[in-house]
């Protein structure tokens, strides 16, 4: 089994490009010109149960690290707190979600504070060097993986728009743009509305959610905190998305 050491936060340099460029951008929601930071080459990836990572995501871990040529970070709840910034503490509504929630949330902490990449713990088709260039030589936001069909759009009011869409499951992000901004914005809100219900009813399993099996009246469902608000998002700022990222493996992989 291959040992994951506990991992200290660090800088990281970008060696996908060492063009140090940052682009203005010229249309922004509800915003001003700006200028961007370039995407470091890292991918994180989450495990945040108190679970064994099992055979088949281990597999998926070491063709992320042979496959992508990207750095992989995986964060897990022993690391967690290096990379927990001072001014941005998680939610306190955190302690209460299911692990599969957390990594939705987490996921969306990194993509905004840090920007990097970001994958599902499956196995990649290719390597993402091109893909974080594609990003940080552009003035687009995100660089994600194609979303798959309509069945994979979340959101109902965009699922006749899912190629304009990329997946939750494989991309890049540029830190603090508008577009994590007001996702990450979006995500804290809905936490606070759930609040009092999380700690009610804590999630009692590691893929709880609203409306399962067994239902533990766990208040989230189960793409309401990742697919409903990215997928709405991302689509109002469908100009600024590229969609280079390789596809990800969607089977066996649990």
């Amino acid at each position: 089994m291959v040992n994951y050491k506990k991992s200290k936060k660090i800088k990281f340099k970008n060696k996908c490009n060492k063009t140090k460029k940052k682009y203005k951008a010229k249309k922004i929601i509800g915003g001003a010109n700006i200028k961007l930071k370039n995407a470091n080459c890292v991918i994180y990836i989450f495990w945040t149960g108190n679970n064994n990572i099992t055979p088949n995501r281990l597999d998926s871990i070491n063709n992320l690290k042979k496959i992508s040529q990207c750095l992989i970070e995986l964060i897990t709840k022993d690391n967690l707190s290096n990379y927990i910034l001072k001014d941005n503490p998680l939610h306190q509504s955190y302690q209460y979600l299911s692990s599969v929630h957390k990594a939705d949330y987490l996921r969306c902490y990194f993509m905004n504070f840090y920007g990097g990449g970001y994958s599902d713990i499956k196995k990649t088709t290719g390597s993402w060097k091109k893909a974080f260039d594609d990003l940080n030589n552009s003035n687009k936001y995100i660089n994600g993986a194609p979303e798959i069909g309509p069945h994979g759009v979340a959101y109902q009011p965009n699922i006749d728009k899912w190629k304009d869409l990329t997946s939750v499951c494989a991309f890049i992000c540029k830190p603090q743009s508008p577009l994590t901004k007001l996702w990450f914005e979006e995500v804290t809100k809905l936490l606070d509305i759930k609040l009092e219900m999380l700690k009610k009813y804590p999630a009692k399993s590691h893929r709880d959610y609203n409306g399962c099996k067994g239902n533990t009246n766990y208040p989230i469902g189960w793409n309401e905190m990742l697919g409903r608000i990215f997928h709405r998002i991302t689509y109002d700022y469908k100009d600024k998305i590229l969609k280079t990222v390789p596809m990800f493996i969607n089977k066996n992989y649990i």
